[in-house]
């Protein structure tokens, strides 16, 4: 257990800083920290101090000139690399992201550029960014060319908080739908009046749907007649319509043929390993064969594919995981997204305190990003989320032209989001004030249910 006292008015950011290199850290009062992080402001001089095992790193900023939102983030980008600077010295560790704790690497170059600076050479320089994660970032730069297009456009998100089972690396909110079952058509019936009454709001108000998502849990999990009910909902001409599929025991002809009559033009099918003892070990319910079957059912069709593999996942070799980014490049789907396990509250491995497989990971990401580059395809969207194996990253690659606009909208908040369902999160871009505000639906099934004039209503006032 590393203790840590900081008087920085953001505490968590330098407790994430920590967490990097030490997984058990805890806030303490000062005479108890093994780790200090001091934060001063003298008129327009701000420093940071950081002591640890008798080391001690400091820098130094001018805020004058900056208004609170540039002062805010320039402060914390400041006190984090202050910490990170002192553990690297002591542990002799350096992490491929260097002080980066966001999730959003790419966006952060994009701002870097707006504000005069060289963002590689901020990257290297004052973020220790290592050549190959700053080359990462460039190649997405090029990728996402996409214009944009003011205000008053916006991207809808539906959430399906069903599946067949849960995954033992799975946090999301809801669970099996078998076990739900009482509460799937309440679901649907709030769920309808949420997107039908969402989207005659938008149409009031002048808001253009340019981009559809289906996500979840999975919403093929669903029967056909459900699934078919609440697409009938969504009645806008959306340039990109994508539903998750991402589960290929949810997949028969019957819903492939309803989500084409919809409209629906991009689709995922997710093997996230093609090892069957590995599908097991995280209980999904699937084989390999059923994927490789499931898959050329689902190219029958005139949808984009994408599909999902997981780096990291318990008992997996570095071999393991080539077989099976091998075997999914042979099905050339449109996009494939690589994830890093993130072992997040609320999930099976966390609870059962699985530690991961440090090292081997990064092997894997590493395979697996060059082969994907040889064969042709392109990294075009990333994120990055807390607890991840290695402190890596999830990338998101795609062949010419096939790049999913909504992950790009999202992952790098160009355009605003308007959500409906349980857990989903509607976010409103204010382009040119570079600032965004949200509104939450309830995680909860049952609250969301409850009090969906309520959440409706909070979030109509978002967008007026």
């Amino acid at each position: 257990m590393i203790k840590v006292f900081t008087d920085f008015l953001y505490p968590t950011e330098v407790e994430d800083v920590v967490k990097l290199f030490f997984s058990d850290v805890s806030l303490c009062e000062a005479d108890e920290a093994d780790l200090v992080s001091l934060f001063f402001k003298d008129g327009d001089v701000v420093t940071n101090i950081c002591r640890f095992n008798g080391c001690e790193t400091r820098n130094t900023f001018n805020c004058d000139s900056m208004d609170e939102l540039q002062y805010i983030r320039v402060a914390k980008r400041y006190a984090k690399t202050a910490v990170y600077n002192c553990l690297k010295n002591v542990t002799g560790r350096r992490m491929p992201w260097g002080s980066l704790t966001g999730i959003r690497p790419v966006k952060l170059a994009v701002q870097l550029t707006e504000e005069g600076k060289d963002y590689k050479r901020e990257f290297a320089d004052f973020f220790d960014v290592s050549s190959e994660k700053i080359a990462l970032v460039e190649e997405i730069l090029q990728q996402q060319r996409f214009i944009r297009n003011g205000d008053d456009y916006a991207d809808l998100y539906i959430g399906i908080p069903f599946c067949v089972t849960r995954c033992s690396y799975c946090s999301f909110t809801g669970g099996e739908i078998a076990r739900l079952g009482k509460y799937v058509q309440p679901y649907i019936d709030t769920l309808c009046k949420e997107i039908t009454s969402t989207l005659q709001f938008a149409r009031n108000n002048g808001i253009v749907i340019k981009n559809v998502y289906f996500g979840g849990g999975t919403p093929t999990s669903l029967d056909t007649v459900s699934l078919s009910r609440i697409l009938d909902c969504v009645t806008v001409d959306a340039e990109e319509y994508t539903v998750e599929a991402g589960r290929p025991d949810t997949i028969d002809r019957e819903k492939l043929d309803v989500l084409l009559q919809h409209g629906v033009n991009r689709i995922s099918v997710n093997p996230q390993s093609f090892n069957d003892c590995t599908l097991q070990k995280v209980g999904r319910k699937h084989s390999v064969q059923e994927m490789y079957d499931k898959y050329g059912l689902a190219r029958q069709y005139p949808f984009v594919i994408n599909a999902d593999l997981i780096a990291g996942l318990p008992e997996e070799t570095v071999d393991m995981f080539a077989h099976s980014i091998d075997s999914l490049i042979k099905l050339r789907p449109d996009n494939i997204t690589v994830h890093t396990l993130a072992l997040k509250k609320g999930a099976e491995l966390k609870l059962q305190n699985y530690r991961g497989q440090q090292q081997q990971v990064a092997r894997m990401v590493e395979y697996s990003h060059d082969v994907l580059q040889k064969s042709g395809y392109k990294a075009y969207y990333m994120y990055r989320q807390k607890y991840m194996s290695d402190n890596l990253e999830n990338v998101g690659f795609c062949l010419e032209g096939k790049q999913c606009v909504y992950n790009v909208d999202n992952m790098e908040e160009l355009r605003s989001i308007i959500a409906c369902g349980s857990n989903a999160i509607s976010k409103r871009v204010y382009s040119g004030l570079n600032r965004i505000e949200r509104s939450a639906n309830a995680k909860d099934i049952i609250t969301y249910i409850n009090n969906i004039d309520q959440y409706t209503k909070r979030k109509f006032q978002l967008f007026e």
